[in-house]
């Protein structure tokens, strides 16, 4: 009998402990190196995204503020007399049944109204005037436009609730406008003046815009943001309109001669001090509004740079681990400064 032949030891033997353990090592690198790829691609897109929502925020929101500023004084047809008082009414004020204390006097000699658009440069937490502002931060600039909608309404839809204006195109009207809340006050006449073709009535406006430390604000989620108030329907409203909007400030330029050109740019308010006592002077508003991503990222990723929001206030960097953006822009009061070009 033959002999069973025997294979060689040589091919039953496993991997040694030196083989696995380089085996290893290079399944961690591999693994190490697959998981900083993710990372930083994932930490990439998420700040692409970031820096995306911020632009999409700071066009939208110097959209619709400068829109309402671009408005700024419309009132229809109507002009206000060159020896218009213009008054500088809080806000916050509002009384559908008295519109004296909305600085409407149409019929007084020399007529008063409330100043198309008024500031307020860096207003205290305790500022009266501005008490109907929920959750402002101090320290930021706060700008209320009064216009009337492009969009006429009919007698029958005038609300007791709300304010509206209605200018007389009728040569033979005394007086030319008429302020109410009441459908029964509107008789003013197109130019035909024919008793049954009644002038546009258009519903009355007092937007403020303002910075508030909270986008939601019950608990608050400490988003800084843009916001707006208005009063309908009689009720005080405040949309959130960016989120991330970290500060607003504003400078005025003023027409001190009369010829629909600004002569300087001020932020300051204060009451009393020629020019920026007479609101009706404002042309013109450059805006600056320093804005942030609304969520946090790496320190690394933070924005670098100084952003400089004009002259008095002192430049700012952007909050650690965020993306900042900085928009400026200039908008001409059209109404306003349409009526004073030569």
């Amino acid at each position: 009998m033959r002999p069973t032949a025997m294979r060689p030891r040589g091919r039953d033997r496993g991997f040694s402990l030196i083989e696995l353990m380089i085996g290893v090592t290079i399944g961690l690198v591999l693994l190490t190196v697959l998981a900083t790829v993710f990372d930083r691609t994932s930490g990439g897109r998420s700040d692409l995204d970031r820096v995306s929502r911020l632009i999409e925020n700071s066009r939208f929101a110097v959209d619709v503020i400068g829109d309402d500023m671009r408005h700024a004084g419309f009132y229809g047809t109507f002009l206000p007399p060159s020896d218009t008082i213009f008054t500088d009414t809080s806000p916050c004020t509002w009384n559908v049944a008295d519109i004296l204390s909305l600085g409407w006097q149409p019929t007084a000699v020399p007529p008063r109204f409330p100043a198309q658009l008024i500031g307020w440069d860096d207003p205290a937490a305790g500022d009266l005037a501005l008490g109907c502002l929920p959750n402002r931060l101090p320290g930021t600039d706060v700008v209320v436009v009064r216009r009337v909608s492009a969009d006429p309404v009919a007698p029958a839809a005038v609300d007791v609730r709300n304010i509206y204006v209605q200018a007389s195109q009728c040569i033979n009207d005394v007086p030319s406008l008429k302020v109410s809340n009441l459908a029964a006050q509107f008789n003013m006449r197109t130019a035909a003046c024919n008793p049954a073709n009644l002038a546009p009535i258009r519903r009355y406006f007092v937007r403020g815009y303002y910075l508030a430390g909270c986008n939601e604000c019950a608990p608050s989620d400490g988003i800084p943001t843009l916001k707006r108030i208005e009063i309908i329907d009689n009720a005080v409203r405040v949309v959130s309109l960016a989120e991330g909007v970290v500060n607003m400030q504003i400078e005025y330029a003023f027409d001190t001669n009369d010829d629909g050109s600004p002569e300087q740019f001020l932020t300051s308010t204060t009451v009393g001090v020629t020019p920026t006592s007479f609101w009706s002077n404002v042309v013109a508003v450059r805006l600056h509004m320093l804005m942030r991503s609304t969520e946090s990222g790496h320190a690394a990723t933070t924005s670098p740079g100084v952003y400089d929001l004009g002259p008095g206030h002192n430049a700012e960097t952007c909050p650690v681990g965020f993306k900042c953006r900085l928009a400026t822009t200039t908008m001409r009061l059209n109404n306003i400064a349409g009526r004073r070009e030569n």
